[in-house]
């Protein structure tokens, strides 16, 4: 097996960097999960030759420092597949996407059964909204003292 040619990282404030065969390795620290056990790193890399060998794998894995580093050497020396490392973060982004698609539409369809029970469109909300923000402050504040029963304003 020939020797690994390895790369040097340098540490700025938490972020490593390292370069080899025209690709710029980064490694960044996860700020939310400093002080943790858990995999703190994310990898990406730019292809400045433009080869195709960029990757971000932040959202989709984090590793330990270590983890980290022996995961851009695996890719200097094209141990992985950076192709299959993109399809498989292309199907996870979707499934991502498909959930939040989801969760979107339930809370559409709540909101819009409460429109439904006070007897007024979506559309005609946002033509009340649009009103409302045309109200002066003080008309705002005076209404808002009609609802909780103060009535309206004396010498009116």
């Amino acid at each position: 097996m020939a020797k690994r040619k390895e790369i040097k990282f340098k540490n700025n404030r938490g972020s490593y960097e390292g370069r080899q065969d025209g690709v710029i390795y980064r490694i960044h620290a996860d700020r939310t999960l400093l002080g943790t056990c858990a995999p703190a790193y994310a990898v990406s890399t730019y292809d400045t030759k433009g080869k195709g060998r960029g990757i971000n794998t932040s959202g989709h894995f984090r590793l330990h420092l270590d983890d980290a580093k022996e995961f851009c050497q695996k890719i200097a020396n094209g141990e992985i597949s950076l192709e299959e490392l993109r399809q498989r973060f292309e199907a996870e982004d979707a499934a991502k996407e498909q959930v939040a698609i989801r969760a979107a539409t339930a809370a559409a369809k709540e909101f819009r059964t409460k429109l439904e029970s006070a007897g007024i469109s979506y559309n005609k909300l946002l033509e009340l909204e649009a009103e409302r923000e045309s109200l002066p402050g003080i008309a705002h504040n005076i209404l808002l003292g009609y609802e909780r029963g103060e009535g309206w304003p004396s010498g009116t």
